[in-house]
C-alpha cells in the first residue's frame, strides 16, 4: 500500500514552515526508517519500495521549494516518465536510512534526479528518475517552472544523463497484443 499517511505527515508538517532557499544544485537529503509496510519477506525494503520512496524525498524537495502550492495552484500533476535503477545492499527494517535527492539535469519536459539510498554508511540502491509535470494537453516547462519559483535555471545535463535519457528515447515501444490473443490462449 502507498505511504499515504506519511506523505501525510509531511504535508501538514510543510504547511507551518516557510520555503527554503535551496541552491538547485543542492543535494537534498530526507531520513526515514523503514517500516513494516515497506518490507519484503526476507525481510528489507522491497525492490518496488525503494521507488515509492524516492517518491516521497522528492515530494520532500517538492514542498521545500513551494512547488507543490504551485502544482496545485497551476493543476498540475507530478509523473515519472521514465526510471533506472540499481541495488546494491539491502536496505533493513527500523533502521535508520538517508535518500539523497540531487537534479542533474532538465530539459524541455522532464526533470532528472539522481536518488540513493543511504544505510548505516553504505550506498544501497541509486535510481535515476525522470520526471515531468502534466497539465491538460501537455506537458509544463521544467525551466519555466522553476523560473516561476524564482530559481534561474535553464535546461542542462550531466553528460550521463544525457547518454541514458537519449538511449531511452530510442529504446522500442512494444505494440499492444491483437485483441485476438489473450493471456494463455494462441
Amino acid at each position: 500500500m502507498y505511504p499515504y499517511f506519511r506523505v501525510l505527515r509531511m504535508g501538514i508538517s510543510n504547511l507551518f514552515r516557510t520555503n527554503k532557499a535551496l541552491d538547485w544544485r543542492e543535494e537534498v537529503h530526507t531520513t526515514y526508517r523503514p517500516l513494516l509496510g515497506d518490507l519484503d519477506v526476507y525481510p528489507e525494503v522491497n525492490n518496488g519500495r525503494h521507488f515509492v520512496l524516492f517518491d516521497i524525498a522528492r515530494y520532500e524537495l517538492a514542498f521545500s521549494i513551494g512547488l507543490v502550492r504551485y502544482v496545485r495552484k497551476h493543476k498540475l500533476a507530478f509523473v515519472v516518465g521514465g526510471s533506472s535503477i540499481r541495488y546494491r545492499k539491502r536496505v533493513r527494517p527500523f533502521r535508520k536510512a538517508i535518500i539523497r535527492t540531487q537534479l542533474v539535469g532538465l530539459d524541455e519536459k522532464f526533470f532528472y534526479f539522481q536518488q540513493s539510498i543511504e544505510q548505516g554508511g553504505a550506498v544501497c540502491s541509486s535510481a535515476l528518475m525522470r520526471v515531468g509535470l502534466r497539465r491538460k494537453g501537455g506537458t509544463a516547462e521544467p525551466s519555466e517552472v522553476m523560473s516561476d519559483l524564482g530559481y534561474d535555471i535553464e535546461a542542462f545535463m550531466e553528460s550521463w544523463v544525457q547518454e541514458w535519457a537519449d538511449w531511452d528515447d530510442q529504446r522500442p515501444w512494444p505494440e499492444p497484443m491483437s485483441t485476438t490473443h489473450s493471456l494463455g490462449k494462441k
